[in-house]
């Protein structure tokens, strides 16, 4: 009895032992095996179709956000408090457990039904529910059959407009974050909330225990929710947290009759830009973009801001409306949100300015162009705006009196203020001006002053007497002064003449006197005339002394010219072609005279320098250095060299002709006897007999000499015509002296003088 009574004891012991292990053994999390063609829910534990909550899967993030009153109701209703232990008949743990078959009847379509419209905002969402359902019910449709086709696989572009990071929220305003969709009363936040997902499906809350039952509110409870992922595309992304924004522009409608942001302003540009760069331009009215401020236009950034080029001659209150006009704007990034910048509001600086609010260098020539350009960049748009003069398109390109490279001018002043007593005499003077035609035809009748006293010179037989070459070597430099002297003086009377006129008291004389020294003048003529005699020694005198005046003229004329010349580089006139000058062709001409003569001087004072340091040969000499050239050629490696050697051939004969020509004119020559009754020996040069002891010896440097100053003074003299015909067409009433007959006569008469003390002793 003894026996049995302690066998039933160690019986019971064993079995209550067992039922605790049972007990205490935890039930797994269930797996869910994702196969191609199904999804189920497996748990680890499975007591004849009774699960522990906390092994179902996760709540989907769309219920989650939602009233969860129905979904945890129909939950609670499969849940109920089952035996995991029993003694004997006896249960020794009870413990509450889920019914799979009562959910898969439980999530009926009306269940799904009344979170379906939530849900399906976002196809992300609305698949993550699906693949729950499925999970649980086994059903491959969420409330009809065929709801589901296009979640069985998602991808990329399923997301039809795309997504956005959740961090372009930050660059939403306030009143739009904070304001709620018109149809719905929906907020902002709560929108975006429902258009969520992250990266890669995740879980919040007790990843761990994402269900159970609270016997205190008797009732299945989440703990956690399972968040959706992008993942569900078979795709990445970069970690972190988006929106569909599909599902967004679907779900918020702001009042476009009363906008969340109130305007204008920066709040209202901000909305406006991110509605626009989220959802397009037709979630916004269609005059959406009136009144904007962003920095496509109205709004210059200050580190795009610009001034002219004659800002230092701006007045200080112009200078200051950059900081009074300044304000935040908003720049367009990448994706068309605003990013706020410190910028400058045009109309506020257009308001203030105009062409004439700034003087001085404003309105010079190329800083006025580039002044004007500035304006009509910054306001000519502008609405309302009229800052500038009705022939600004004039001004924005260089005008006649721009091309002058000097800034005085012969023409009355305006402040003149003529007494009673002969203000109708002087009102003559001061606003009548000699035409085009008048001055250039001046310029003509100067230059018959030096034909007419070379017609007249044979006449009167003053045409150089035979003086002795050592009198007229010492003679030639006064000669040469005095020749320079008349045109400087004829110059300065006609400077006075101009200045004392009423009107004309500012005229500067002394730049006056130097720019007439570039008019045109004959001395290369006169000197021709004196080649073209024979040779006697005050050949020599005459063509130094013409020599030296005109280097003296033409050395004060450089004044003038380099200026132009420089002055057109400066500015451009010169390059493609005189481009810049082609719609004013006395311009060109001006332009093209003054570089012309440049030209000239440059390449002829090397070769005058090297024939003045040359050396003395006889006409015997030269004639045979040059039969010596002419038969030497040599073979050149090149075209140039070919056309230089061609160059010196032809050079070297203009001077044997030269010279031959003062031997065969020559009185002396003709004059002297074959032979003497010393029966003297004699020197013959070609066919012409030339005394031996008393052959006249030429000069050869003063033969190359006159060649060079005829040839250069030439193109001199075709340059300044240029320079002066284009100055004269380009100045009009710039250029505007009084008592020009008076002028033209002192100036005939001084050109007389001047030739007539060329060819005279």
């Amino acid at each position: 009895m003894s026996n049995m009574m302690l066998l039933r004891i160690w019986l019971v012991l064993l079995t209550v032992g067992i039922c605790r292990v049972a007990a205490q053994e935890p039930l797994h999390p269930a797996k869910v095996t994702l196969n191609k063609d199904d999804r189920n829910l497996t748990p680890l534990v499975n007591r004849n179709g009774w699960v522990n909550p906390e092994d179902l899967i996760s709540m989907p993030q769309c219920i989650a956000q939602q009233d969860q009153s129905a979904w945890l109701s129909t939950m609670t209703k499969c849940t109920s408090k089952q035996c995991t232990s029993h003694f004997g008949v006896i249960c020794t743990h009870h413990q509450w457990l889920t019914q799979l078959s009562c959910l898969s009847t439980g999530f009926s379509s009306d269940v799904v039904e009344a979170y379906l419209s939530y849900c399906s905002r976002s196809v992300l969402a609305k698949a993550q529910l699906f693949r729950w359902i499925h999970t649980i019910t086994g059903r491959t449709w969420l409330v009809d059959v065929g709801d589901a086709n296009e979640l069985q696989t998602l991808s990329p572009a399923s997301l039809a407009k795309g997504y956005a990071s959740i961090e372009v929220t930050d660059k939403a305003p306030r009143c739009l974050t904070d304001s709620a969709s018109a149809s719905s009363m929906e907020p902002f936040q709560h929108v975006m909330a429902s258009c969520g997902f992250t990266a890669n499906t995740g879980h919040t809350g007790n990843a761990a225990r994402q269900w159970e039952y609270s016997e205190t509110l008797r009732s299945i409870i989440a703990l956690g929710f399972e968040t959706v992922g992008y993942d569900l595309t078979q795709s990445r992304i970069e970690y972190g947290d988006y929106f569909d924004k599909r599902c967004f522009c679907d779900a918020f409608s702001p009042d476009l009759n009363a906008e969340p942001c109130s305007g204008p302003g920066l709040a209202l540009t901000r909305e406006r830009l991110w509605l626009n760069a989220t959802c397009g331009p037709t979630s916004l009215a269609g005059d959406w973009m009136d009144g904007l401020k962003t920095t496509s236009f109205a709004y210059i950034p200050t580190e795009n801001w610009r001034w002219p080029n004659c800002v230092t001659a701006m007045p200080q209150n112009v200078i200051g409306l950059t900081d009074q006009c300044m304000t935040d704007a908003c720049e367009l990034d990448s994706s068309g949100y605003c990013k706020i910048k410190r910028a400058v509001d045009r109309a506020c600086f257009c308001r203030n300015i105009s062409y004439n609010t700034c003087k001085g260098s404003c309105q010079i020539f190329e800083t006025r162009i580039d002044y004007v350009k500035w304006l009509h960049d910054l306001c000519g748009s502008q609405q309302g705006w009229h800052g500038l003069p009705k022939h600004w398109r004039h001004l924005a390109a260089p005008t006649p009196l721009d091309m002058i490279p000097w800034r005085w001018s012969i023409k009355p002043t305006r402040n003149s203020s003529p007494t009673s007593v002969d203000r109708s005499k002087s009102s003559k003077l001061t606003q009548t001006c000699a035409s085009t035609e008048s001055k250039l035809g001046s310029l003509v009748l100067i230059n018959t002053g030096t034909l007419l006293a070379l017609y007249l010179v044979p006449r009167t037989g003053t045409m150089l007497p035979a003086y002795g070459y050592l009198q007229y070597s010492r003679s030639w430099f006064l000669a040469g002064l005095t020749i320079a002297a008349l045109h400087l003086i004829a110059n300065w009377i006609n400077a006075v003449l101009i200045r004392s006129t009423l009107g004309y008291e500012d005229i500067p004389i002394f730049q006056l006197v130097l720019l007439w020294c570039s008019m045109p003048r004959f001395t290369w003529l006169t000197i021709l005339m004196i080649c073209v005699q024979p040779f006697k020694a005050t050949s020599s005198s005459a063509v130094k002394s013409c020599l030296f005046a005109e280097s003296i003229l033409q050395i004060l004329s450089a004044f003038h010219m380099i200026a132009t010349v420089n002055y057109g580089r400066e500015h451009n006139f010169y390059s493609q072609g005189m481009g810049r000058l082609a719609t004013v062709s006395s311009a060109q001409f001006m332009y093209a005279g003054a570089l012309m003569w440049l030209v000239v001087i440059i390449v002829a004072l090397v070769p005058l320098i090297q024939a003045i340091g040359g050396i003395n040969v006889s006409a015997r000499g030269a004639r045979v250095s040059v039969s010596k050239s002419q038969t030497s050629k040599h073979a050149t490696p090149n075209s140039i060299q070919e056309l230089m050697a061609q160059f010196n051939e032809r050079w070297t004969w203009l001077e044997e002709k030269l010279v031959s020509h003062w031997i065969d004119k020559s009185q002396d020559l003709e004059e002297t006897p074959l032979t003497s009754s010393e029966g003297q020996a004699y020197t013959v040069y070609g066919t012409l007999p030339v005394k031996g002891p008393g052959n006249q010896i030429i000069n050869r440097r003063m033969v190359r000499v006159s060649l060079i100053t005829i040839i250069s003074m030439i193109f001199l003299w075709v340059a300044q015509w240029l320079f002066w015909a284009g100055f004269i067409g380009l100045s009009l009433e710039e250029f505007c002296p009084p008592k020009l007959g008076v002028l033209t006569v002192i100036w005939f008469a001084s050109s007389m003088a001047v030739a007539l003390v060329a060819v005279t002793p």
